[in-house]
């Protein structure tokens, strides 16, 4: 992952994504290249964390799914990927367009927040080094779901760590660590 891009930006650049009526999951990974971790990792753990990880086998699904993900980032692959069945998948453009609309307005207030700094925690062998934590924090996602909301915190943990590397900014990865580390505790905490 070299290149920076704000929340914005990606939504937009979705936007040209493809042609026709449709935007498949294969055109917006294309679309984003390398860069689709960071969205990809963001938007599975916002479901774990977000009233809908309140719903039984969500936090394992989207933990599973990150974990899988990140492995691929762990590996070196230029960009995720997904069986065809569910690269095929798609969405209107007309109803992107619609929710990408809605969504900027908060995505811009959070871009200003995502600037780049402290890099290296963000760059070359560190992205890898990340990987591996989402595959680590990803695996306490189950286990924590037999406490109510507890599976958000590695969720919050890894959204905050994925802010960090869309906008290249080490500070979010930081802060990232910090819930994601007290769901990894409270693993600990059941599983001793």
């Amino acid at each position: 992952m070299t290149d920076r891009i704000t929340l914005t930006e990606l939504l937009e650049s979705l936007q040209q994504a493809g042609e026709g009526d449709q935007i498949s999951i294969d055109e917006v990974l294309k679309t984003v290249g390398e860069r689709g971790y960071a969205p990809l990792t963001l938007i599975l753990s916002l479901l774990a964390t977000l009233p809908t990880g309140a719903v039984p086998g969500v936090p394992t699904v989207c933990g599973v799914c990150i974990a899988l993900v990140s492995l691929q980032l762990v590996f070196g692959k230029r960009y995720p990927w997904l069986p065809a069945r569910l690269r095929r998948m798609a969405i209107s453009r007309s109803r992107y367009v619609r929710v990408a609309e809605r969504t900027m307005p908060w995505t811009r207030r959070l871009d200003k927040l995502v600037k780049p700094r402290l890099e290296q925690l963000v760059g070359g062998i560190a992205t890898r080094l990340i990987g591996v934590l989402f595959v680590i924090f990803a695996a306490c996602m189950p286990p924590l779901e037999l406490i109510p909301f507890a599976a958000a915190a590695p969720g919050v943990g890894i959204a905050l760590i994925s802010l960090g590397l869309a906008g290249r900014d080490g500070l979010w990865v930081l802060l990232g660590l910090l819930p994601a580390g007290i769901g990894a505790g409270l693993v600990y905490t059941l599983l001793t």
